[in-house]
């Protein structure tokens, strides 16, 4: 199998096992890091299809771990998706402006988080595992 690799990015220990519980279940490989001075070493040690990052983090913060990403030739390559429990536009439009493929607003449902990681995927030809249908709301 083909599986693609994302990388969690988050200081909150609880939503980085979440998230990463989520994305294996649907057959992704799933890492993490709960810094953005973490993010940044293990892109340089192994190959991520795709970042999902955390904007409140103590230290350096996702916006300036987005920048570092974008600056650098390698792993400016690699496609980034924050996610926030920030929900205002402006922050949304910043990501955007910043480089990042998408946004996600925390918190956030299971199939949300799904499709949006598996739509930059496939955006990039990336796509990975073939999802479960989505189960209808009771």
């Amino acid at each position: 199998m083909n599986t693609r690799s994302i990388l969690i990015v988050d200081d909150n220990e609880e939503i980085r096992e979440m998230t990463r519980a989520i994305l294996e279940g649907a057959g992704y490989r799933a890492a993490t890091a709960a810094s953005g001075r973490e993010a940044l070493a293990a892109a340089r040690d192994s190959f991520f299809d795709l970042v999902l990052l955390d904007i409140n983090m103590p230290g350096m913060d996702g916006w300036e771990t987005l920048r570092l990403f974008k600056a650098d030739d390698v792993l400016g390559m690699i496609p980034v998706v924050m996610f926030s429990v920030k929900k205002e536009l402006s922050d949304k439009v910043q990501g955007m402006q910043e480089g990042a493929e998408g946004y996600i607003t925390k918190p956030f449902g299971m199939d949300d988080l799904l499709v949006r990681v598996r739509r930059v995927l496939e955006a990039r030809g990336a796509a990975g595992p073939t999802l479960p249908a989505a189960t209808p709301a009771p």
